[in-house]
This record gives C-alpha cells, sequence and structure tokens, in this order.
C-alpha cells in the first residue's frame, strides 16, 4: 500500500465532507480523522472538539493539513480562498502570505522548496489523484469534441434541464469510461497496484466501469451539476465558483474553525495501530477501508478503547468493502447508509455509519 500512499497524493480529494461534518457532534472530548488533503479535517475543527487526532502514512499529507489549519488561523478569509487556490485574481501573492502562517521550520522548509508547485495557482490541484482525473476530463472532451461549459453554467436545475441532451452526450461516456476506468489504466497511472476496483479485489459486483458511468451520468440527469465541486474538477478543471464550494470554503465553518482552540495531534502512522491507542468520540475513516483485507477489519470493533458511552465511526467504501463483525454495542443502520451515498455529491462510495450507544 505504501506506493500509492506516499508523497502529495491529495490536494483537494474526492469526498463531500458535508457528510461527515453534519454528524459529527458538537463540543466532543475527541476527534479522529484520516488526512488526506486535510480538506475533510478543518471542516470538523468547526464543531470544537477538545481534541482532534489526524493520521495519514504520508508526511506530506500531513503537512498539507497544517498548512490548511495555520492558513485560516492567520489568513483572512479572501486571502484563505486565493491562497489554497479556489480564487486566481489575486496576482502573485501566495509567497507573501505564506510568511505570516507560523509554520514550524520543517514545514516551512518543505513549502519553500516546492515554491514553483504552488506559488502561481495554489494549493488544491496539486495532487497525483486531482492531476489524474482533471487530465481524464479534458481527455474526454478532447476526444468527443464536446464542450460541458454550459452545462456548468445554467442558474439552477431547470435550465440546465433544457440544455442538457446538447451538450452531455451518455452514451460517449459510457464508451469513454470502459477505455480509461479498466484495471490496467488506473494501476499503472494513480493506484500503483492497490486499485479497489480490480477484478481480484472489489465486493461490488459491476465493474468500476460502469459504477463511475451510472452515478456520474445520473448526476448530470438528476442534479445541478454547477453545485457539485467534484464534477467542476473534473469537467472544467477549476473549482472556482461559489456555488460548488466544499465545505471548507464556506464561510461560516472558516470562521469557526479561526476562533476553536482545539489540540491538534498529527500521527504519521498506520491507521489500525493508531486506533488501539485511544477512544474517540467520532472517526472519520475517509476509504482506507477499501484498501484492506477482511482478516485485517474483522474484528476491529471489539478492539476499540472506549471514550464515553457513545461513538460514531463514518468509513467509506469505494469497490471494495471488506467484512468486519457489528456486535453490540455497536449497530449500523443499511437504509442510512444508502441514503447518505445517494446524498453524497460525488456518489462514489459506499457508507457504513457505526454507532456505540
Amino acid at each position: 500500500m505504501s506506493a500509492y500512499f506516499q508523497g502529495l497524493n491529495y490536494g483537494l480529494a474526492n469526498e463531500d465532507t458535508w457528510i461527515e461534518y453534519g454528524l459529527a457532534p458538537e463540543g466532543a472530548k475527541s476527534f479522529f480523522a484520516v488526512c488526506g488533503s486535510g480538506s475533510r479535517v478543518t471542516p470538523l475543527l468547526a464543531k470544537g472538539p477538545e481534541e482532534m487526532h489526524v493520521v495519514d502514512l504520508s508526511e506530506t499529507q500531513l503537512a498539507l493539513c497544517r498548512l490548511r489549519v495555520a492558513a485560516i488561523k492567520n489568513l483572512s478569509y479572501q486571502d484563505y480562498l486565493y491562497f489554497l487556490g479556489y480564487v486566481q485574481n489575486g496576482g502573485t501573492r501566495r509567497s507573501e502570505l505564506m510568511k505570516k502562517l507560523k509554520l514550524n521550520t520543517e514545514d516551512e522548509l518543505f513549502w519553500k522548496r516546492e515554491r514553483e508547485l504552488w506559488e502561481i495557482h495554489g494549493f488544491i490541484y496539486l495532487g497525483k489523484w486531482e492531476r489524474h482525473f482533471m487530465r481524464l476530463g479534458r481527455l474526454f472532451q478532447a476526444l468527443t469534441f464536446s464542450n460541458l461549459r454550459p452545462v456548468f453554467e445554467a442558474s439552477n436545475f431547470e435550465e440546465q434541464k433544457k440544455i442538457l441532451k446538447k451538450y452531455w452526450h451518455p452514451k460517449l461516456f459510457q464508451i469513454y469510461t470502459e477505455v480509461v476506468m479498466n484495471e490496467w489504466i488506473a494501476n499503472r497511472f494513480l493506484y500503483k497496484g492497490h486499485y479497489a476496483g480490480s477484478r481480484n479485489k472489489k465486493t461490488m459486483s459491476i465493474s468500476a466501469a460502469e459504477f463511475v458511468f451510472n452515478e456520474v451520468n445520473d448526476l448530470f440527469q438528476s442534479t445541478w451539476v454547477r453545485g457539485n465541486y467534484f464534477l467542476n474538477m473534473i469537467f472544467l478543471n477549476e473549482v472556482s465558483n461559489k456555488d460548488c464550494y466544499p465545505a471548507e470554503c464556506h464561510e461560516d465553518i472558516f470562521q469557526k474553525v479561526k476562533r476553536t482552540k482545539t489540540e491538534i495531534y498529527y500521527h504519521k502512522k498506520d491507521l489500525l495501530d493508531l486506533l488501539l491507542e485511544k477512544g474517540h468520540e467520532f472517526y472519520s475513516l475517509s476509504d482506507t477501508f477499501s484498501y484492506l483485507q477482511d482478516s485485517e477489519v474483522k474484528d476491529f470493533l471489539s478492539k476499540l478503547p472506549a471514550q464515553g458511552t457513545r461513538s460514531q465511526i463514518v468509513i467509506r467504501t469505494f469497490m471494495r468493502k471488506p467484512s468486519f463483525e457489528i456486535n453490540a454495542p455497536w449497530k449500523t443502520d443499511e437504509r442510512k447508509n444508502k441514503e447518505l451515498a445517494k446524498k453524497d455529491c460525488t456518489r462514489m462510495y459506499e457508507f457504513s455509519v457505526l454507532e456505540r450507544v
């Protein structure tokens, strides 16, 4: 797994953090979150836990999370949006803003060495994941002579429905997904052999190409795509209009995080090992379980230390959902899990929300 999860894999990532934000309790003792780009961590800080424990196998991803937190704490809201890359019309001030962040020495030196990567366009498009799927979005439109921008400029869903057939051609996209979502492409150019949609790994009965086509096509047919940052990133290669901003961009969340006194602990460590060290009231585990085997997670719930009487765990999985035992005092609601999967703007995940009561 380490070959895939090293370096800067995510700059923004493909998770609609509103799901976790809506489930997380206010004023808890301790939260636990897989880091990724840090964009799923910062909104959770707005809930004001006393402690936040952030884990990742990549020190670079942890550095990006620390950068996001420092940007919130030390910059104005507008400078923060510009600094990350959501706004591009701020000139070339990112190096000057970087000086205001009060980073630790190691992080400061790291970002200075990488200045050419972030100074012009910011940080949200730096990850290998973002660059891969943005490239696929450009390639789709080039190969099919499509121009999807008018669809994303529709001011509401009703307007979008009127023009959709002119610009969105599902059959072409279906053929395209069959080419670019195959196992060889995914493993060769992104997942380094750890693609959860591979035939010998996935637990879904359908192929990754069929799954992605079904969900993306349904998003175009049934939702207002201008408000979907995931689709904006892929097909327009930008997340720049306010209508599609993810949770970390909303000013009320920004202001809450700026005021929070949460103590944040960063861990470069194996997820399953760290879970055994301390109990938490809320866990945001991302889609890490997609890359784990049944034998690794089958009894993980019974090993978790308790933190108070109530805890909640949010697990996302893409194509591969390993089985684990859910016994009292833990429970899950499969109907609710399916509702969350449809509510998530990416539609790329199955959910397992586990509750200890």
